[in-house]
């Protein structure tokens, strides 16, 4: 009996001393396990999540990162504690954020702690500037010019994520009336699911051909020349050379001569056209919608889609789901506070810029929301453009210091 008594003496004195420190405080251990049961079961997962436990009395944190969906923190000193777990992936132009926390985790001994996180869906990729009106080269009221817009497209994420098969596009003519009383109807199951479209370019690639940083930006140009050159007198444009692509099939002798040359930026292609086909891509000087966004089904040129009552018939209907951001403007105010006045459903975007004229030289640019400690700028991202967008008296590419992608060789 002695001898038994013993062994669960020495036993005991084994175990408190295992859980104290040299000096002989008492300290705890706490695992974390993650909980993924929520999450929707299509999601990309995290390999691994970041998990941070913080003394509430004292403020002292320790982060580790999971293996296997766990994490333990050893020798702590016991108290009441929090747990978050955060993790962040980038999927198609999709950044997923995913966070869960538990408050007041008792930990005066060795505690278990399972945590259920959840997931928000975020665009990775913002306009941050845009580029529609044209401006005045002359005195004259037809002494206009649009061949210098250009739409730059950020990583607002802290991920790299890749421009390949991005696609942009302006919506068909949402309005089969001239007064908005009568929207165009598509002859397609479940139309709410959808926008039509008439014209889609797409970035090429092999799907790792163009990474872009967090803090960089893309630069479409309808033409990627410098439009303030003495050959085009343009003098109140912009130098569009350092662009990153070019919305032009190849260089194209116009009907009244003009000569629009194929320049270093890359090429996009035209996967989409139902109406008259152009060389280039022009977008409305004075009421659109631009949207930005990665195809989950092949984009077919055909077999298109008709309009149940009138109008331009033909358009291609893209997913809203596949939609990464979208911007909408009106050249008046007025017209876009009418009923029907916007081109966007209200979950895309719910509001809209107005320039109240055209060729007036202005661009359109996202609000910067805060900047990260390594100096990159994170954007204002509300989908209300109203709220998110300032307009500019003149255009500015790569504004705020974005930065310019390893593969853009022949930016100055």
């Amino acid at each position: 009996m002695k001898k038994i008594l013993l062994i669960l003496a020495v036993l005991a004195t084994a175990a408190a001393f295992s859980s104290c420190k040299k000096d002989g405080t008492k300290t705890v251990l706490i695992n974390v396990t993650v909980d993924e049961s929520s999450l929707d079961q299509g999601l990309v997962k995290p390999d691994s999540y970041k998990v941070t436990v913080t003394n509430t009395a004292t403020t002292t944190a320790v982060t580790a990162n999971t293996e296997n969906g766990k994490a333990s923190f050893a020798e702590l000193v016991p108290g009441i504690y929090s747990v978050e777990v955060n993790a962040v992936v980038v999927s198609d132009g999709r950044q997923y954020v995913y966070s869960g926390s538990q408050s007041s985790v008792n930990a005066t001994d060795d505690a278990n702690v399972a945590v259920a996180v959840t997931a928000s869906k975020e665009s990775a990729l913002v306009f941050k500037e845009i580029y529609y009106c044209g401006c005045k080269i002359g005195e004259g009221d037809y002494d206009t010019y649009f061949r210098d817009q250009f739409w730059e497209i950020y990583n607002n994420s802290t991920e790299t994520v890749y421009a390949d098969g991005l696609c942009l596009t302006t919506l068909s003519n949402n309005y089969a009336s001239y007064d908005f009383s009568t929207i165009y109807k598509y002859d397609i199951a479940e139309p709410e699911k959808y926008l039509f479209v008439k014209t889609v370019w797409q970035i090429p690639g092999d799907g790792t051909q163009y990474p872009v940083k967090p803090g960089e930006s893309i630069v479409v140009a309808q033409w990627a020349t410098d439009h303030t050159a003495e050959t085009l007198g343009k003098s109140g444009s912009i130098n569009l050379t350092g662009a990153d692509f070019e919305a032009i099939l190849g260089q194209t002798t116009l009907f009244n001569g003009v000569v629009i040359t194929d320049n270093p930026a890359i090429n996009m292609s035209r996967v989409i056209e139902t109406g008259y086909a152009m060389p280039q891509w022009l977008v409305s000087v004075g009421d659109d919608a631009i949207v930005l966004f990665k195809p989950s089904k092949p984009l077919v040129n055909e077999n298109f889609i008709a309009s149940t009552n009138g109008g331009f018939t033909d358009a291609r209907e893209i997913l809203r789901s596949d939609v990464l951001d979208a911007v909408q403007w009106r050249t008046n105010q007025e017209d876009g506070l009418k009923d029907g006045g916007l081109f966007l459903p209200k979950e895309i975007d719910a509001g809209f810029q107005f320039l109240g004229a055209t060729y007036v030289g202005k661009s359109l640019s996202r609000k910067v929301a805060y900047t990260r400690e390594d100096g990159t700028a994170v954007y204002q991202d509300t989908n209300n453009n109203t709220n998110d967008f300032e307009i500019n008296n003149k255009p500015v590419v790569r504004r705020n210091g974005a930065g310019v992608p390893s593969w853009n060789t022949w930016t100055k």
